[in-house]
């Protein structure tokens, strides 16, 4: 009968879809244990097990008939047909359907936690205890309101907890335990046991006189510190998580933890250690950098309205000069790579133009050959005369390079000329005027003719590098061709003094051109 009466309910409820289980025992058969968790086994019904089973209107029909929960099974319910119910989450399940295959956090760990859904883990959650005014492993807020608080069931053994919630606060054991045995221990206070604990005592997790707070631990960096005080700035501990730093009095302007407990920091608007301003901003290009310093010329940042620029090196020839302006022709600085030179003055006759460019002076080797007869000094007039045939301007400045006992460069040229001495194709010989012309060695050797030829020949000169008389090899006064006579010369691709000293001697017969210099 018990086997006809289940059918008759699967068939009133679910039209016979639950039915096609048609081999299950009868509700009396030994397999339908009943074991009273509250969960609705699968080898378990309503009718041998109304404990664990339960059947309504509202889980046989509408939206409920949709979600498996405990206490339904394939018996009766449709939600319940195939895997839902067995234990484990399955494809097809989720925790919305079938809720009694997902029973949450910490469930099946035998202890109601503060977040569990009673209706998803009715084995730890129920209010079986109910009304007795302790919040039970098994209770929670939700399972029984009447006994739990919010609380109860964090961990923290709370003020007032010690006997409405043993979960939280473990039962003292032993002789110190009892109240009334003069000894104040664990788990008792003022509150609970006052005969014993006649004094405060801050850690027991209750508040008692003169205590602020008393979280029950020994921690200083939580709310509430290890003499039962509330946590704040300047109380010398650093609450963690709410605090960078707490050095109690020590805290304020000036030193390094802020009187809102904040490490001092460069742009807070305090000045703290090792900062000379602050202005509170992350304005780099004010009278106070980032860095906390005072802004000035050569800290890399360019302080508007004062700088033209601020390249942070102290090399005065660049784009960006020591006194922070920028570079430019007139500044009395020679801006490497972009000016010759720069006298700071706006005379252009100078030795230094106004757009700081050096004067040049043309040198060449002539391309037409002399013998030592050269009219004597007047050998002036055979550079003259190329130099006006090749076009060259200030054709009538120029000057032999030739020594005799008499007279010499040196003696009869311009020593104080700081320009530039160049070939007729501009090619630099010396840049810096006569003392580098005569220093002995050249930026390039003089082996361009007036007429741009490149030569390699061997020029009358008998004059040193540094324009004085070499010896007396000068053909006489440069007035002879004779072969009995000889003449100095220098070396018309050589860079080094030998330009003009090779130190040896040719016939006077014997034919070689001259450098010719301009010099005004």
């Amino acid at each position: 009968m018990l086997r006809v009466h289940v059918r008759l309910g699967c068939l009133l409820v679910l039209s016979c879809l639950s039915c096609l289980k048609s081999d299950f025992p009868p509700a009396d058969d030994p397999s339908w244990q009943c074991n009273q968790d509250r969960v609705c086994d699968p080898d378990e019904n309503q009718v041998s097990c109304p404990d664990d089973c339960a059947w309504s209107e509202a889980t046989g029909e509408g939206p409920a008939a949709a979600v498996c929960d405990a206490q339904e099974n394939w018996t009766f319910v449709e939600a319940c047909l195939d895997t839902c119910g067995n234990g484990q989450e399955d494809a097809g399940e989720t925790e919305e359907t079938c809720p009694r295959d997902f029973p949450g956090p910490g469930c099946g760990d035998g202890v109601c936690s503060v977040d569990e859904d009673p209706a998803h883990c009715p084995t730890e959650c129920h209010g079986g205890s109910c009304g007795d005014g302790v919040c039970d492993v098994h209770e929670n807020a939700a399972a029984c309101g009447e006994d739990c608080g919010a609380g109860c069931g964090d961990g923290a053994c709370d003020a007032g907890e010690e006997v409405t919630c043993p979960r939280d606060c473990e039962p003292c054991s032993g002789d110190s335990c009892v109240c009334g045995d003069m000894v104040c221990g664990p788990g008792e206070s003022m509150t609970t046991c006052p005969q014993d604990c006649t004094e405060p005592i801050c850690g027991n997790g209750a508040k008692e006189d003169g205590e602020a707070c008393d979280d029950g631990n020994m921690l200083d960096t939580d709310a509430c510190t290890s003499e039962c005080e509330e946590a704040t700035c300047g109380d010398g501990i650093v609450w963690a998580g709410e605090e960078q730093c707490d050095d109690g009095p020590d805290n304020g302007p000036g030193k390094p933890c802020t009187a809102l407990c904040e490490l001092s920091a460069c742009g807070d608007g305090d000045l703290g250690p090792g900062e000379t301003c602050d202005d509170g901003n992350d304005i780099d290009t004010d009278e106070c950098t980032n860095a906390c310093e005072p802004a000035t010329c050569g800290d890399g940042s360019v302080w508007a309205g004062e700088e033209d620029c601020d390249d942070g090196n102290e090399i005065d020839t660049d784009d960006c000069t020591n006194a922070c302006e920028d570079a430019r022709c007139g500044d009395g600085i020679v801006w490497d790579g972009e000016e010759e030179c720069d006298d700071g003055n706006q005379v252009d006759t100078d030795g230094c133009s106004n757009e700081c460019l050096k004067p040049r002076r043309v040198i060449f080797v002539t391309s037409t050959k002399f013998e030592g007869n050269l009219g004597g000094m007047s050998g002036d007039i055979n550079c003259r005369t190329v130099a006006m045939n090749a076009g060259l301007a200030n054709a009538s400045t120029f000057k032999a390079w030739l020594s005799t006992p008499d007279v010499w460069p040196a003696m009869r040229m311009d020593t104080s000329y700081l320009g530039m001495y160049v070939l007729v194709d501009g090619t630099l010989v010396a840049e810096n005027g006569w003392p580098d012309l005569t220093d002995g060695t050249l930026a390039h050797a003089i082996d361009l003719t007036e007429l741009g030829g490149s030569v390699d020949v061997a020029p009358w000169t008998n004059t040193k590098a540094d324009g004085t008389l070499a010896g007396a090899n000068h053909c006489n006064f440069w007035t002879s061709d004779k072969a009995g006579n000889s003449g100095h010369y220098g070396a018309s691709s050589a860079m080094d003094a030998t330009w003009t000293d090779r130190m040896g001697t040719i016939p006077c017969s014997a034919s070689s051109p001259i450098y010719c210099v301009e010099d005004p």
